[in-house]
């Protein structure tokens, strides 16, 4: 699997299934006897309790699969001890009053210091590929644009170092992949285009969009009517593609989560 990247990152609207996608790909990985960790995180201030994920804990581990929650309040305490070289200096200064209101007020900041401790781990194991199932499209954007936007403002010191690190690691040629999850719907379309055009913007990262949940691989003239509406709709939708070829994700038929998750490992190899 030479076209194999080390970060990839599933991103798009809730709902479109990224998680059972990002899974997916990851139980298609360990196939393949590749050391890949799914990764999701925990809370979006570095004051506010975890949010549950427990339906994704709980598949994780009826799949076999390696998972990790990123806190963030563990990332910022492991940068400062980093920085100051105290694990006891940066539990204080982590706790006080002043520091989370910092985090919590500077936009993008929280997402800086989670792609940081990422991509330290992904640095630490060369053999590591890391999925990490964004939350939505804004906090992926965020992500990618707080840190380019942190290393513009500061033009020397600590913080320019750190995330010029951060966009040299994540603009290497076949580093970071960045996959979109959309649904075949003509408004979905449209917003992960808009999605993948303002990521462009940024810089040249590879990016695919991939329709989920597709009927037509279900055509059959004995369908009823409503689907068969349904499967025109969508190859109208996919048509806002063009020039590209859609990449489609069939409709699973099955109902249990973890079933749904090993059904689909077969069409998600273009995701590499």
């Amino acid at each position: 699997m030479d076209d194999l990247k080390r970060f990839y990152l599933f991103t798009g609207k809730g709902g479109v299934g990224k998680t059972t996608l990002a899974l997916s790909f990851c139980k298609f990985l360990e196939q393949n006897q590749k050391k890949y960790l799914y990764l999701y995180l925990s809370n979006s201030k570095i004051n506010k309790p975890s949010e549950s994920h427990l339906n994704t804990d709980d598949l994780a581990k009826e799949l076999g699969l390696n998972v990790l929650s990123l806190n963030l309040q563990e990332c910022a305490k492991g940068y400062i001890t980093k920085k100051l070289k105290s694990e006891t200096i940066a539990k204080w200064v982590v706790k006080t009053p002043f520091f989370q209101s910092l985090i919590n007020m500077i936009p993008g900041f929280s997402y800086v210091i989670y792609l940081g401790q990422i991509l330290e781990m992904l640095i630490d194991d060369p053999q590591l590929t890391i999925v990490l199932d964004s939350p939505s499209s804004g906090h992926a954007l965020t992500m990618l644009e707080a840190t380019k936007n942190f290393n513009h403002i500061f033009e020397s010191g600590v913080v320019y170092q750190d995330t010029k690190l951060m966009l040299e690691t994540l603009e290497q040629k076949d580093f970071t992949k960045i996959n979109i999850i959309t649904l075949p719907t003509l408004l979905a379309v449209h917003e992960a285009t808009e999605l993948e055009k303002d990521i462009k913007t940024l810089s040249n990262y590879q990016t695919d969009i991939y329709c989920n949940n597709c009927l037509n691989s279900y055509q059959d003239e004995a369908l009823p009517d409503f689907l068969k509406e349904k499967i025109y709709n969508e190859q109208e939708a996919l048509k806002a593609l063009a020039p590209r070829t859609p990449k489609q994700i069939p409709y699973c038929m099955n109902n249990a989560s973890a079933q749904i998750v090993k059904d689909l490992v077969p069409s998600v190899e273009n995701l590499v």
